[in-house]
């Protein structure tokens, strides 16, 4: 199912990649990834070695050509991002015990008669399903990355599974517009293989994904993509900045994760046609774990502000147990690197996010049970007040998270980022929560960035905005 060299044969006209200005069919693609095996092994990396190698993700065409190399060779992948530091890239090449690093930059390009002349060669046959594909550092928002081990099997299912659950259609192709080192961007890539589908990689000329909304919609429409993942941060910019880019492009699925969707957020997406799929996963269920039917329903079941994330894949199982959620199935990880089994006797998976399975209305998630805020007895959602200041006209982007009170334990807090032109109007801000929110819920302390850090996926980094909310942390003003 991996195997370029296979798809390759099966499909050699087909556009295989959107790359750097190139398009690339999968007959090409397979010779020029056939010339980078063959350099792969002249450095010494032997098929179905167990050894990852670090790779950067640049999501330039050398890099897609080592990518497609080392899963024909079976070597696993442990992607990195650019913008990491050097301390960092040898932090995770050290735990990971990473042969050696590959930098596409460095990569002298193959010139076009090598290409020409590189036949396709066999694939190496069957790699064992449990062998490592990639190796993938957890998303960073608290603490050191943990390094999650996904084997063939987990990505097969996946592949499996989206198929049943959006069957695909001759000429769909997919956009890449999130980060290869995390394993959103890289189900794209590997499911694209798959279903032997174009997949067409999108590099903001700005400084991300979040600041290029119309850059992203005019190639949705040029490219004529089908298919799309984004976080809700992206897909706000969108639907402010190019309304009608669902109308521009034949979408037939947008599938939305990485963070809860609000209610707003998802009525105006559907009021402009887009075809919205709200879905959860993480890094350990390869990306998905539940996601709405096919196709896009009109409007979906509520608990309070929170929206349904749908239905269990195919064959993947979803328990609540003690008011977490719980996941057991074919596309878990294998374990964590030097880490203790996650798994408990039965096979589950304790994902630490808090929720409810209604077998009607789907899986709905209520944040992480780790940052649940606890002030003077009474539990506070941060996604609940988030989803509410995101609902004000003057906020852009919102985090809410508990700080150490000797009164009331712990007292709600948010950083905001305001909306570019808007004030920064705090008594009509908690005038608007006075009508959503209880008393208690209501932030405490707040301060303002002119933009909140973010993740490489678009998500906000957690960690690093509360380091930096610290002493910021103030009063608001309020009536």
């Amino acid at each position: 199912m991996f195997s370029i060299f296979d798809a390759a044969r099966d499909a050699a006209d087909r556009e295989a990649l959107v790359c750097d200005g190139a398009r690339t069919s999968f007959a090409e693609l397979g010779r020029r990834s056939a010339v980078r095996a063959s350099q792969l092994r002249a450095l010494g990396l032997e098929p179905a070695q167990t050894r990852p190698v670090a790779l950067i993700v640049d999501q330039s065409l050398p890099m897609f050509e080592v990518l497609y190399a080392l899963l024909e060779l079976g070597v696993p992948l442990l992607p990195l991002h650019p913008r990491l530091t050097a301390p960092e890239r040898a932090s995770l090449m050290t735990r990971s015990a990473s042969l050696t690093l590959i930098d596409p930059e460095r990569l002298e390009p193959i010139p076009h008669q090598v290409v020409e002349h590189t036949p396709i060669p066999a694939s190496l046959g069957a790699i064992d399903h449990e062998h490592p594909l990639a190796i993938v550092p957890s998303s960073g928002s608290s603490g050191e990355p943990k390094l999650v081990e996904l084997s063939r099997r987990a990505f097969f299912e996946l592949a499996r599974s989206d198929a049943e659950r959006l069957p695909p259609q001759t000429g769909d192709r997919a956009l890449l517009c999130m980060p290869l080192s995390h394993v959103g961007g890289l189900s794209v890539v590997l499911r694209s293989l798959a279903a032997r589908r174009a997949c067409v990689v999108f590099r903001a000329t700005k400084a991300g994904v979040l600041s290029a909304a119309g850059e992203l919609a005019a190639t949705l429409s040029r490219e004529r993509i089908s298919l799309l993942s984004l976080v809700p941060p992206v897909l706000a910019r969108l639907l402010r900045e190019a309304p009608a880019f669902a109308q521009k492009a034949p979408l037939r699925a947008l599938l939305l994760g990485g963070q809860a969707c609000s209610l707003e957020l998802f009525g105006e997406a559907r009021a402009r046609g887009v075809p919205l799929l709200t879905s959860y996963g993480l890094t350990e269920t390869c990306s998905q774990a539940s996601t709405l039917a096919f196709p896009p329903p009109s409007s979906v079941a509520t608990r309070g502000a929170v929206l349904s994330s749908g239905f269990p894949l195919p064959r993947v199982e979803l328990r609540v147990r003690n008011g977490l959620i719980e996941v057991r199935g074919p596309t878990l990880f294998s374990r964590y690197l030097a880490g203790p089994n996650a798994l408990d006797d039965e096979g589950f998976f304790n994902t630490g996010d808090r929720g409810e399975l209604d077998p009607e209305a789907g899986l709905f998630v209520f944040g992480r049970a780790s940052e649940l805020i606890i002030t003077g007895g009474e539990n506070v959602d941060p996604s609940e007040v988030e989803h509410a200041l995101l609902a004000c006209p003057n906020v852009e982007a919102a985090c809410v998270f508990g700080v150490s009170d000797r009164e009331f334990g712990e007292t709600v807090a948010v950083a905001l980022e305001a909306r570019a032109g808007a004030e920064r109007d705090e008594q009509a801000l908690f005038g608007a929560l006075d009508a959503r929110l209880a008393g208690f819920k209501q932030p405490r302390m707040l301060c303002w960035f002119d933009e909140l850090p973010r993740l490489g996926s678009g998500k906000l980094d957690r960690s690093r905005i509360r380091a930096e909310a610290g002493a910021r942390l103030r009063e608001p003003v309020r009536r």
